[in-house]
């Protein structure tokens, strides 16, 4: 893929004909007992969506490692307005809570909208945005293992042994070492620096840099 293949048009098409969702047929919804409905999101949600990934595809070059990566920082972006959007379409949500919503949600697709136009720089210029989708990359690998160094080893389950087999039960957990505790604090707050860092670059630059998920 060339860095010019996705076009100014093809970046602005995103920004067009979009709405802030509204309340529509529940009817074909099947709702649980005690559990809010699962509503169908918009097609304009989706559509959104769509361009995003091309656009980070794009952005990459289409490489596959690079773009599967990089969708999996967007994806709990996207996840958190589906969210969103299933709770101002829900009819059991007080009016209050929804103009709420409506404001996040709307706050929300405009920083989208801001973050398609980076991607697109990244994928035709070797500047900023080129570096910031680098970065991201690489960031996502250095962390895709990373898990708490004092959390305990989850076993693998034992389908032979009985439910109470003394393998099942918990064992006493041991005071951390001075080298365990500092461990678990830079665990602890490295995400937490990060995050506000990130933050401060997405108030700053109104746009969407992503969301990092890590093991526990």
């Amino acid at each position: 893929m060339s860095r010019h293949s996705l076009d100014k048009r093809t970046v602005t098409a995103g920004t067009l004909g979009r709405h802030v969702p509204r309340s529509y047929n529940h009817s074909h919804t099947s709702v649980s007992e005690g559990l809010a409905p699962r509503i169908a999101l918009p097609s304009t949600f989706r559509s959104h969506y769509r361009l995003f990934l091309r656009a980070i595809s794009a952005s990459v070059l289409a490489h596959p490692d690079a773009t599967a990566r990089l969708r999996k920082l967007w994806r709990p972006v996207f996840d958190e307005a589906a969210n969103v959007i299933q709770q101002i379409e829900d009819e059991r949500t007080p009016l209050t809570t929804r103009k709420l919503l409506v404001h996040r949600y709307t706050r929300w697709e405009q920083r989208v909208d801001n973050t398609i136009p980076l991607l697109y720089s990244s994928a035709i210029s070797r500047g900023l945005p080129h570096r910031i989708t680098r970065n991201f990359r690489q960031m996502i690998w250095a962390n895709q293992d990373i898990r708490d160094p004092t959390a305990p080893s989850k076993k693998p389950w034992r389908g032979q042994l009985p439910p109470d087999a003394p393998e099942y039960k918990p064992k006493p957990i041991k005071p951390l070492s001075k080298t365990q505790a500092q461990l678990k604090q830079h665990f602890s707050l490295a995400p937490r620096l990060l995050g506000e860092i990130v933050g401060m670059a997405e108030g700053w630059g109104g746009v969407s840099l992503g969301r990092t998920r890590r093991h526990r």
